[in-house]
């Protein structure tokens, strides 16, 4: 489905020293609420060698003889192997829509997600392991692999502003693309208004190859949720650029919202079957506040 949206320009600065304020209180949050849960969710058991010592195991055939205990084979005259704690990295992605229908709205949609994706993807650098920012619309554009560190913000802030909206939606092949390239297994944030005809579900799916762990924003602005239209118009999709004159009555407009809350719900109702975290983003709310909201609830680790 497509909506009416007005569209407005990106600005020629989108993050500036206020913007960066907001990210340190965002990350001195976050780090408060990752404490011990990261470290968590990244350990896994092992064979082999690492600092830490968690259990043992009987040898069967196969096993790398190195890794027994001979000290217990000693005592027990039984033979086990020893496991240990091993820290798993632990990357995240954010996925970013540029397609044509971002580049529209009261709020400007590629502009309040950007600033989404760039608070998630410092919050990550921060606290995480490796970062993937990447744009995508009929496909994955290029993007910043593998980004580490606070200290590359900046070279996340000149990439984002740089992205500019472009192409039709078609997630598909888009994500399809991503897990192609991207082998390890991470946390993966969606961020799109999921404008696209051949539906999102088939996209979505694919994120769960690897098991990653999903995280969907969906970003919404208030124009295209309650559109104040009337009389006679002329609509062209921002993407296609198909027009269709139309006559807006009461009727009309009720029935549209009726299909959006219904398009935005099936959204929600994919992600809650397929236990992806997922939050409606409106983009008259403050992306701090949302970020802020996110973390909260542990979205994008619990």
């Amino acid at each position: 489905m497509a909506a009416p949206a007005t569209r407005t320009e990106r600005p020629a600065l989108l993050f500036d020293g206020d913007f960066l304020r907001k990210l340190e209180v965002l990350n001195v949050v976050a780090k408060k609420i990752f404490a011990g849960l990261l470290r968590a969710d990244r350990k896994s058991i092992k064979k082999g060698s690492s600092a830490e010592f968690a259990d043992h195991r009987a040898y069967v055939a196969g096993d790398d003889p190195r890794h027994i205990d001979w000290h217990l084979f000693g005592r027990l005259e039984e033979v086990f192997l020893k496991l240990y704690r091993e820290e798993e990295n632990l990357h995240l992605t954010v996925l970013l829509d540029a397609s044509e229908s971002m580049d529209a709205g009261r709020i400007h949609k590629l502009n309040y997600a950007s600033h989404v994706g760039a608070a998630l993807a410092y919050i990550g650098m921060s606290n995480m392991d490796a970062v993937n920012v990447l744009p995508f619309t009929q496909r994955l554009a290029e993007g910043l692999w593998g980004v580490k560190g606070r200290g590359k913000v900046f070279r996340l802030f000149e990439f984002l502003q740089g992205v500019k909206p472009a192409g039709v939606t078609e997630m598909a092949p888009a994500l399809r693309e991503f897990i192609g390239r991207e082998r390890r297994r991470g946390v993966v944030v969606v961020i799109s208004d999921f404008y696209d005809v051949d539906g999102f579900q088939q996209a979505l799916k694919y994120l769960r190859f690897l098991k990653h762990q999903v995280f969907v924003v969906h970003i919404v602005d208030s124009e295209e949720e309650s559109p104040e239209l009337r009389g006679d118009l002329r609509l062209v999709d921002s993407e296609t650029g198909n027009a269709r004159e139309i006559n807006v009555t009461d009727g009309l407009l009720a029935r549209y919202k009726d299909a959006f809350e219904e398009h935005a719900k099936s959204v929600e109702n994919f992600c809650v079957r397929n236990e992806y975290g997922y939050v409606r983003a409106r983009t008259d709310v403050p992306f701090d506040d949302l970020v802020l909201g996110i973390l909260r609830r542990g979205g994008l680790v619990g």
